[in-house]
């Protein structure tokens, strides 16, 4: 069975509207032919919005060969930024080549408590099984009462092959 792209994103879309947060999207960019989706949600967080309320971005690409296969989620960037407490959370999926040459590895994460505050460009972490996981899992950070420990992480930087 195909993915219906509008379909998945319009529940992706209710899924986070479902914590009553704000959503703008989805936007579905079709482009070489229909070959290759951009799909792309921005959610501001419900909170006491102080500094201001805090947003997740998702960004989606999906492709096939033929218009006849099914899709394939080529790339993402999830991205948490939680205002309240000053942090940024991101899984990325993207230069596959340029990561398994440098690091071994496909996909990573992005940790910042607070925000700007960059220690390793780069961090470890488990591929989401699909959007869905990311959104929980960003979630779970935005709801912790504090900041996620950015050392707990295993910086990717650290042990890049042949060190």
């Amino acid at each position: 069975m195909t993915l219906d792209i509008s379909a998945y994103a319009a529940q992706l879309a209710r899924r986070i509207e479902s914590t009553g947060a704000d959503v703008l999207g989805p936007r579905i960019t079709y482009v070489t032919g229909q070959l290759v989706a951009d799909v792309s949600i921005t959610a501001e967080l419900p909170g006491s919005g102080f500094p201001r309320n805090s947003e997740m971005r998702l960004s989606e690409r999906w492709s096939r060969p033929y218009l006849d296969q099914p899709w394939r989620l080529a790339e993402y960037a999830y991205e948490l930024l939680d205002y309240e407490r000053h942090a940024r959370l991101a899984l990325h999926l993207h230069d596959k080549a340029w990561f398994v040459d440098t690091y071994n590895i496909v996909v990573h994460e992005h940790c910042e408590a607070p925000i700007g505050d960059v220690h390793c460009r780069h961090y470890a972490g488990p591929p989401v099984s699909d959007s869905f996981d990311a959104v929980d899992r960003m979630l779970e950070t935005w709801m912790d009462d504090r900041a996620p420990d950015c050392t707990a992480k295993t910086c990717l930087d650290e042990m890049k092959p042949g060190r």
